[in-house]
């Protein structure tokens, strides 16, 4: 029997190529994270930016440039506007009294929208009326706001919308009287000088409608609306 002794095997230090060397799985940084990150900051900035614009100009003073940002624009008043001729409108009424309507104020009316447009505001609808008189109807109606001009004491003009709740009154007759009457809740005022004297407008104690003031070209016999005094809604306090 030998005394040689046998080599001790060793372990072997190439891989085997059946394994597999474990994987690591990389932990990239979330670019998402980042961007979120930057558009939320910029969304906080852009937000107190805009703030700040909306404060400055709601409290502005008006003589700074930024007062009118939040304002619309105004609509546009119209200057001195033609609304019929003496001639048109006496014709009018006198077809009205041949046929027996003297007591339907409507058919020798005229509408018209002054100072602003039906585009800009449906309540600045104003009707011009023959004001009746003798031997047509028992008394003569005189405009009051012209008693010695030979033409405009005999038509009277004025806004029609109610100052009640704002629908839209109408020439007509009642209670022995030459009215403006809302078709609404019933307010009626007088068609000469349009001071409530019917309906909730009397009994609230509002306000007169307002008056289209007039002139009259006697070489043309032009009538002209040359403005408006009071607020449409609201009413005049002349």
């Amino acid at each position: 029997m030998s005394d040689e002794k046998k080599p001790t095997p060793q372990p072997s230090t190439t891989a085997s190529p059946s394994a597999k060397p474990p994987t690591v799985s990389a932990q990239p940084a979330n670019p998402a994270t980042a961007k979120t990150a930057v558009s939320r900051r910029a969304f906080v900035v852009g937000a107190l930016g805009a703030s700040t614009l909306l404060a400055i100009g709601a409290f502005a003073p008006p003589s700074m440039p930024s007062w009118d940002i939040l304002n619309p624009l105004p609509p546009t008043k119209e200057g001195p506007t033609l609304v019929t001729t003496w001639k048109t409108l006496d014709s009018k009424y006198q077809n009205a009294v041949s046929k027996g309507n003297v007591y339907s104020p409507s058919e020798y009316s005229e509408f018209f929208y002054f100072p602003y447009p039906v585009t800009a505001s449906p309540y600045y609808k104003n009707v011009i009326t023959r004001l009746p008189g003798p031997p047509d109807v028992p008394i003569d109606l005189v405009n009051p706001f012209y008693p010695n001009d030979p033409i405009l004491k005999k038509v009277a003009a004025f806004n029609l919308t109610c100052v009640h709740l704002r629908c839209i009154v109408n020439p007509g007759y009642g209670s022995g009287e030459f009215r403006l009457q809302c078709p609404c809740h019933g307010s009626q005022y007088r068609l000469t000088d349009a001071v409530p004297v019917a309906g909730p407008a009397f009994d609230l104690g509002l306000l007169p409608l307002p008056r289209v003031k007039l002139s009259y070209d006697p070489a043309t016999g032009n009538i002209t609306a040359t403005d408006l005094d009071g607020t449409a809604g609201v009413g005049r306090t002349d």
